[in-house]
């Protein structure tokens, strides 16, 4: 995964955040720019775990796959190894969605801090900020300007939700295109399920780093 852009554009928000600390006595912007420091180091983690966890995946689906063709019997300890992948495949996928979601929400919050006591009018969540008719009042221009970045968040957070509230569960296949592949099963819209439709996981992962540092 190409971090580039994303380091780039988080690490100058970055300097101006720590310049706007001041004498550190506002604890509330410490908490923010602390929170905003967590989710460098952590999304890191999680998405080069994703990767090596997928690229494993395949390695196992392909050693199966041809072992079946050869009518073998797979070894015992492929099966087991496939089942503790997937499970850390899972995990990593909905942590992925659950601390950027957070993320969006520390921004959020430094937004607000950005106007004083006005700020204070303001919602804690990146989702009601971009819609809320103060923050259009406060600064139009700013408030149009973030919310045509953020069109791509209403699909996010949907997907977000149904694993969190509605315990959605994670599907996987191989795409198309051969890649790692997945979907949420239980969305309110869904959509016919399989290789032509589900999306590839580090596409999705890569597309949002993308929107985030237009974001950021």
């Amino acid at each position: 995964m190409d971090f580039g852009d994303f380091d780039r554009c988080f690490d100058e928000l970055r300097i101006l955040l720590r310049d706007r600390l001041g004498n550190g006595k506002n604890t509330r912007k410490l908490d923010a720019y602390g929170s905003y420091l967590d989710y460098g180091g952590e999304i890191r983690i999680i998405v080069e775990r994703i990767e090596n966890e997928t690229q494993r995946f395949m390695i196992l689906s392909k050693t199966v796959f041809e072992a079946l063709q050869k009518d073998e019997e797979p070894d015992e300890r492929w099966g087991i190894e496939s089942i503790q992948n997937s499970t850390l495949i899972r995990l990593d996928i909905k942590s992925f969605f659950v601390f950027t979601r957070v993320f969006l929400d520390t921004l959020a919050q430094m937004i607000k801090q950005c106007y004083g006591k006005k700020g204070d009018q303001l919602p804690s969540h990146m989702r009601k900020l971009i819609e809320n008719e103060t923050f259009q009042n406060l600064d139009s221009v700013f408030a149009e300007g973030l919310k045509a970045r953020m069109q791509w968040m209403d699909d996010f957070v949907k997907t977000r939700d149904e694993i969190v509230h509605h315990l959605g569960s994670i599907v996987s296949t191989t795409t198309r295109n051969g890649k790692f592949g997945f979907d949420i099963l239980g969305l309110r819209t869904r959509h016919e399920w399989g290789t032509d439709t589900v999306e590839s996981v580090t596409d999705y992962i890569s597309e949002t780093l993308d929107n985030l540092s237009k974001v950021i």
